[in-house]
């Protein structure tokens, strides 16, 4: 169907869309000037990286939601009141999940500060023995404990504690840890909708 065929002449092989403003686009854009950076005024603004992960305390609930969906799937549209009773136990559930998370902030640790901490744990075995994993382990739990501002009161015994009984979290908060120190602006360019929660 072409243009004609609508109503609207047809401006032929040849025309060309020409800009609104007319001509071409000049750029005015003054380049930056590398004598006009106050390099000074930029340190004293930089700050080591942070990253914020959220920690589950009752991830073992996931399993009764998981069952829950499994009933309802059994039971279809036979019986209306049981998947009523199905549905606000998975709601119970999931808020119960919801509430056990608290928010961790983890900022980046300068070399020279980790060098201490390892000192702190003292000399490093032979590599490639058990003495060096245990003792790689428990710098990893040093490193960690002191890298969390938020909450303030994490210990070293608590988070082996964590790493025993939830690894998945642990692995969590190492990984921000990670991030805070490789790459602590990752997803900056990532611009989540908000208001599609709404």
């Amino acid at each position: 169907m072409s243009d004609d065929i609508l109503g609207i002449p047809s401006a032929g092989a040849d025309a060309t869309d020409e800009p609104l403003g007319g001509g071409e686009v000049e750029d005015v854009t003054e380049l930056p000037n590398p004598e006009d950076f106050d390099f000074d005024a930029f340190i004293e603004g930089v700050r080591p990286g942070r990253r914020a992960v959220k920690v589950v305390a009752r991830a073992d609930l996931m399993a009764e939601r998981d069952q829950i969906v499994y009933r309802a799937e059994q039971i279809g549209d036979e019986d209306e009141t049981e998947a009523a009773a199905l549905l606000d136990r998975f709601r119970e559930v999931t808020a119960l999940i919801e509430e056990s998370q608290r928010v961790f902030v983890v900022e980046a640790r300068s070399d020279a500060r980790s060098k201490a901490i390892i000192e702190e744990v003292g000399p490093e075995p032979a590599k490639n023995t058990p003495e060096h994993e245990a003792w790689d382990d428990k710098v990893m739990l040093h490193r960690l404990a002191d890298a969390i501002v938020v909450p303030s009161n994490v210990t070293v015994d608590g988070l082996a504690k964590l790493r025993d009984a939830v690894p998945s979290e642990y692995a969590e908060l190492w990984g921000a840890f990670v991030e805070t120190m490789t790459n602590p602006v990752r997803r900056l360019s990532a611009d989540p909708n908000f208001l599609l929660r709404r």
